[in-house]
């Protein structure tokens, strides 16, 4: 029921005979390993490695890329920073020089008030000169008038 290996088996413990199909297998293996070696194997490798390179190349331009980008960052920061400092230290120019400007017309409208209040002092005293001697010229003839109504007679001199 079972054929010649059975047989094999039980007999001469050997459990292959080696014969002419061995060596017929032994050539097909070797045959399919060559086809498939040329068919599957190399393509799939090729593949494989175009791959890998490109993955790399890919990992290359953008660690490329990126410092790239960092350098351009950094730049534009350094760009940044400068042109803050710039804008800074013109705002402080044109603070410092409006303070300078109110300061100009603060003295100059001091200079001004105080030539103001220098003429009105003087306006004033000779309003006061003039007032007072028209109240001394008023004053002598309220003198005389007083005199002439309660003596009756106009007297004339003085004590001037």
């Amino acid at each position: 029921m079972f054929g010649p290996t059975t047989l094999a088996f039980e007999g001469s413990g050997n459990l292959i005979s080696p014969d002419g199909s061995l060596v017929v297998a032994f050539l097909l293996f070797l045959f399919f390993c060559f086809v498939m070696n040329r068919l599957l194997f190399r393509p799939v490798g090729r593949i494989l490695d175009q791959r890998a390179r490109l993955i790399d190349g890919a990992r290359a331009d953008a660690r490329a890329a990126g410092a790239s980008s960092d350098a351009k960052v950094a730049a534009y920061e350094a760009t940044l920073r400068q042109a803050r400092g710039e804008g800074y230290r013109y705002l402080e120019q044109r603070r410092h020089a409006a303070l300078e400007d109110r300061a100009r017309e603060i003295d100059a409208a001091k200079q001004n008030a105080s030539k103001a209040v220098d003429e009105a002092k003087h306006q004033l005293a000779a309003q006061a000169t003039e007032m007072r001697s028209s109240l001394e010229q008023d004053s002598r003839q309220i003198a005389r008038d007083i005199t002439r109504t309660i003596l009756g007679r106009t007297v004339d001199g003085g004590a001037d």
